[in-house]
């Protein structure tokens, strides 16, 4: 799975953000917030190579941030969304206009996920790591930091 909650096989269930004004309100509000918090907009630090992530520093690290950036490929390539992973397994993507909700797990290093109507076969899993100036990249190639990039 690209970085979505995006099931290739079914269409999604995608929330259109005038459908759900407050929820996608309070939800980037959040987001960004989080983003400034976190200080994603520093200088990047020393170029390096990626160091892939553990699950268990998966969940310790990014579960209940925003992670955003723009994928490369699939439904959503070129638009910029942020997804959130919460503690209690479920993950919520934004942005561009949409709100999509699934669901995640862990399988050992890698992250899985699915489309909250899907059932688990269909779930996507993808390895993480990190790159420099705090910034990460999944398996899938997409690059992204936590809140809102500059």
């Amino acid at each position: 799975m690209s970085s979505t909650l995006l099931s290739p096989r079914r269409r999604p269930s995608i929330v259109p953000l005038r459908a759900a004004p407050r929820l996608a309100v309070a939800l980037l509000a959040g987001l960004s917030l989080a983003g400034l918090l976190a200080g994603c907009g520093e200088p990047a630090g020393p170029a390096g190579p990626p160091e892939p992530m553990t699950g268990a520093e998966f969940r310790r690290e990014l579960v209940g941030l925003p992670l955003c950036g723009k994928p490369r490929t699939g439904p959503l390539a070129g638009k910029p969304i942020c997804t959130v992973h919460h503690t209690d397994g479920t993950a919520v993507l934004a942005g561009s206009g949409i709100v999509a909700q699934g669901r995640w797990e862990l399988d050992g290093d890698r992250v899985c996920r699915r489309d909250a109507v899907d059932t688990p076969d269909l779930r996507r899993c993808v390895r993480y790591e990190r790159l420099a100036g705090r910034r990460y990249r999944n398996s899938d190639d997409v690059e992204f930091c936590i809140g809102p990039c500059p």
